[in-house]
């Protein structure tokens, strides 16, 4: 006799994927701070006593939480956060790439015409985040976003936001034609406040009494000096011309996390966040620690001096917060780590390097002519030789074989000394980017899998090897990320909520926190590829 469904357990099933699995806050906060390793969290948090350290101490503390993807930038990072999904699925494979059909890199959060940033827009992403979850599945829910960066404050929005805001500059806070065709008439008035204290006041950055000194130590090149504890730090003097350079200085100080908490605190007012019968979401990115670790490393007093300033930052958003709801959640992550000046890592015994791309992309190219006989240069120029393309035109010229010019590529990348390994296109489409195993373990062909998009991606992607640095002084940035280490993997993951308190140490993937929001808040997820976790109740 055939069996009749149990249509009992049916029902529970579906009931499950409707309920929350604890009551739906009417404020949901998710907080990036681009750049904040967990490195930088065991260096600094025993140290701290504000908000950074109320989300360690009554949080669930994902200790060992890791970004599973190879290309460790700020616009992989932020699409993947509230999306589960790895930049493989969500497009945005590197901050910047190179687009065949127009023969330039793009930004990844262009508008297509390589605009301004008053024109950014979420056009190259590709699927949805927990804010369009939200949205469609709770009538009334509201998404708003805004952060120090456009791309941070984008993707972590996704397809369809109530509002995106991202500092401009001596603009102060924008949004674009993508979102909205004027801003509020709050955010005006805020925009033309700050403007009055850029004109008017003075912007001293100061060691906070608190802070222990840090390393001071200074490198001399041709052309640059770098300095660290250089203490305090002249940012902007009433007066001064507004220009570049000031945005350049306000960006790398913490100054640009406490005009964004600033710009989260008029908004949560203005559009009275949590006041509502439905759940809000804010997603919040502070940018000022990837700024200052570009400029100054991580150990330095300027890097220390920073983490303690976010702390109080981050106190008075805790703070905010609950004032509009008691029983709003937080959730804490990071986009990406990074990792400190390649002198001071090479003064410690660190293998560290810095790579000249042009001279790196010549002798690869040199190589090429000699090895198939042209003149013709068979390689994009590239701001970072971890993505290469080929040269289209110069192959169909040329009568080359691709097959056979990639192979050669591959072959002059893996013998050089500072390449880990390198993977062709065709190798990376076939295999598998699915998170299996520990994230502590993913292969370099696996991590690159995952930072990997037909169409988007180059013909051959390069890991480097650990502690490498591309550009040499003097230089923009004298340090950075993006690698497929630990160091730019491995990120602090807080829950801050109804949920028990304390560290857990297990292994698991930023692509988790998504769906673990989707969950305990009753929705259902669209595709993704992380896993809810499990989050116990507070007794």
């Amino acid at each position: 006799m055939r069996r009749l469904p149990n249509l009992a357990g049916i029902l529970a099933a579906t009931l499950t994927l409707s309920l929350p699995a604890t009551e739906r806050p009417r404020l949901v906060v998710a907080i990036s701070v681009d750049q904040l390793s967990a490195e930088l969290m065991q260096t600094y948090g025993p140290e701290l006593n504000g908000g950074l350290a109320r989300l360690m101490r009554q949080g669930t503390y994902f200790t060992e939480a890791y970004h599973d993807h190879g290309f460790t930038e700020t616009g992989p990072g932020h699409s993947v956060l509230l999306s589960g999904r790895f930049p493989a699925h969500t497009g945005i494979v590197e901050n910047r790439w190179f687009e065949r059909a127009s023969g330039r890199f793009v930004y990844c959060v262009e508008n297509g015409e390589g605009g301004s940033s008053a024109t950014s827009t979420n056009a190259r992403f590709l699927g949805e985040t927990l804010g369009d979850w939200l949205q469609a599945q709770s009538p009334g829910s509201r998404a708003f976003s805004v952060s120090g960066k456009d791309r941070a404050a984008i993707l972590m929005a996704g397809r369809r936001p109530t509002a995106v805001y991202w500092f401009s500059g001596t603009a102060g806070f924008i949004t674009s034609p993508a979102y909205a065709e004027r801003l509020p008439a709050w955010m005006m008035t805020f925009d033309a406040g700050l403007k009055q204290r850029f004109a008017t006041r003075s912007w001293l950055w100061t060691k906070e009494p608190s802070t222990p000194e840090g390393r001071v130590a200074t490198w001399t090149f041709p052309g640059q000096v770098i300095r660290n504890g250089a203490l305090p730090r002249l940012v902007q003097g009433a007066g001064m011309p507004l220009d570049k350079g000031f945005e350049t200085r306000f960006r790398k100080s913490p100054f640009l996390d406490e005009v964004t908490l600033e710009a989260a605190e008029a908004l949560m007012e203005a559009e009275h966040l949590g006041r509502g019968p439905a759940t809000d979401l804010l997603t919040v990115s502070f940018s000022a620690t990837d700024y200052i670790g570009h400029s100054y490393g991580i150990l330095g007093t300027e890097m220390r001096d920073q983490i303690h300033r976010l702390d109080r930052t981050l106190a008075r958003l805790l703070e905010a917060v609950r004032r509009r709801d008691p029983g709003a959640w937080v959730v804490l992550c990071a986009d990406h780590g990074g990792m400190d000046i390649p002198e001071a890592l090479s003064d410690n015994g660190f293998p560290a390097r810095r790579i000249n791309v042009p001279a790196f992309l010549k002798e690869l190219r040199e190589s090429l002519k000699v090895a198939f006989k042209v003149d013709a240069d068979l390689v994009e120029d590239s701001p970072e030789p971890n993505d290469l393309y080929l040269r289209e035109a110069a192959l169909k010229a040329s009568g080359l074989d691709r097959k056979a010019v990639i192979a050669k590529v591959q072959a002059w990348l893996r013998a050089r000394p500072e390449v880990a390994d390198a993977f062709t296109a065709e190798e990376l489409a076939a295999t598998d980017p699915g998170a299996t195993g520990s994230p502590r373990d993913s292969s370099l062909r696996v991590l690159l899998r995952r930072s990997f998009t037909a169409g988007r991606s180059g013909d051959v992607l390069v890991a480097f090897k650990p502690w490498t640095v591309f550009g040499v002084p003097p230089t923009e940035w004298p340090t950075g990320h993006g690698t497929p280490y630990a160091y730019d993997r491995r990120v602090p993951l807080i829950f801050w909520g109804p949920w028990k308190a304390g560290e857990r140490p297990e292994p698991v993937r930023t692509v988790d926190l998504a769906p673990t929001l989707a969950r305990e808040l009753g929705l259902k997820p669209g595709p993704v590829d992380g896993h809810p976790l499990d989050l116990t109740p507070k007794r």
